[in-house]
């Protein structure tokens, strides 16, 4: 297991070897950058991005500590880097393994705070978490997609898997966890299927979990949507940037023409952590060239930067919830 130290820290955060994490960290923020798992290049550059632009966090401290205005606390507090997965693969398969044995690296008391890298990421994240904890976790998926295998009649046959691709990750994903343990947000209201499977995607859908679109009154109903969450239990949170309406993020594969507001995802990431606990996260599919400089670019890169930092806060924040990862 290896990485790149030689990138921007995220938010001026010490860099740390993954090997050797220091006593008492809370959390670890880790690049993943590959588009291996996606038709459209540019989230390789997810990385460099956010890491780039995350210097608005910093810059005027000459030792920064970062706050959070909400709770008056520290909102990296117990946070390190440890840099980007540095890989000689060059397969989805490799560096999806790669993915896996990294995080599995970590102390087992660590989060996993992942800048991706298109979605196919958040699989070898889970798995590695499933695999060391011995408590179920709900993975809470925020996009425009829902990521599932429903094509050529897989509905009816839910056991049969195409090879993960950022189309059907979820899929992957959902076998991981098991059946009810995925909670997907802001998706668009419909979705097409074959005809003759139609009649079983309602029964799929519901082994997967729970889908709440875009369109849903539990989007702005705070009770109905905690209700929807539910309390006590612990969550992986996986933000595919796409949720996001395209007038507020066009860098991504798929813009959303009818999307979350920024300010509304921030929202029901707080409404599902309030009573939940956070094993870990990642923001993925921010994609660009990385030559691209144009203030649209730049500005969709540093509210993808807040998403992620809103939910390191939230990690450093439940630091003393978190004694039986």
């Amino acid at each position: 297991m290896s990485t790149d130290k030689s990138t921007t820290p995220f938010c001026g955060l010490p860099f740390a070897d993954p090997r050797s994490v220091p006593a008492g960290t809370v959390a670890a923020v880790a690049g993943v950058g590959h588009s291996l798992g996606s038709p459209h290049r540019g989230a390789e550059h997810g990385p460099f991005f956010l890491r780039t632009v995350s210097k608005e966090y910093t810059w005027s401290a000459a030792s920064a500590r970062v706050v959070d205005l909400r709770h008056g606390a520290g909102a990296f507090d117990g946070v390190v880097d440890v840099g980007d997965l540095a890989t000689a693969e060059t397969t989805l398969t490799g560096v999806l393994e790669a993915t896996r044995a990294f995080v599995a690296g970590l102390p087992p008391r660590v989060l996993p705070c992942v800048i991706g890298g298109d979605h196919t990421v958040t699989l070898p994240v889970v798995s590695a978490l499933a695999a060391r904890r011995t408590r179920p976790f709900t993975v809470i998926q925020f996009d425009h997609h829902l990521d599932l295998q429903i094509w050529e009649g897989a509905p009816a046959h839910p056991g049969e898997r195409d090879p993960v691709f950022h189309t059907n990750v979820m899929s992957h994903v959902s076998d991981v966890l098991g059946p009810g343990r995925l909670l997907q947000v802001g998706v668009f209201p419909f979705a097409t299927v074959e005809d003759d499977s139609a009649p079983a995607l309602p029964g799929f859908l519901r082994s997967i979990g729970r889908q709440v679109p875009v369109s849903a009154p539990e989007i702005d109903d705070a009770a109905a949507f905690r209700e929807v969450v539910g309390r006590g239990g612990d969550v992986y949170v996986s933000v595919d940037l796409d949720v996001l309406d395209a007038a507020e993020m066009s860098s991504t594969g798929y813009p959303a023409t009818v999307g979350l507001s920024l300010r509304r995802l921030l929202r029901l990431i707080d409404l599902a952590l309030a009573d939940n606990r956070l094993v870990g996260y990642d923001v993925v599919e921010f994609a660009a060239d990385r030559a691209d400089r144009s203030p649209k670019t730049l500005a969709d890169a540093q509210r993808a930067a807040l998403v992620f930092v809103h939910l390191l806060s939230w990690a450093a924040r439940q630091k003393d919830a978190r004694t039986d990862l």
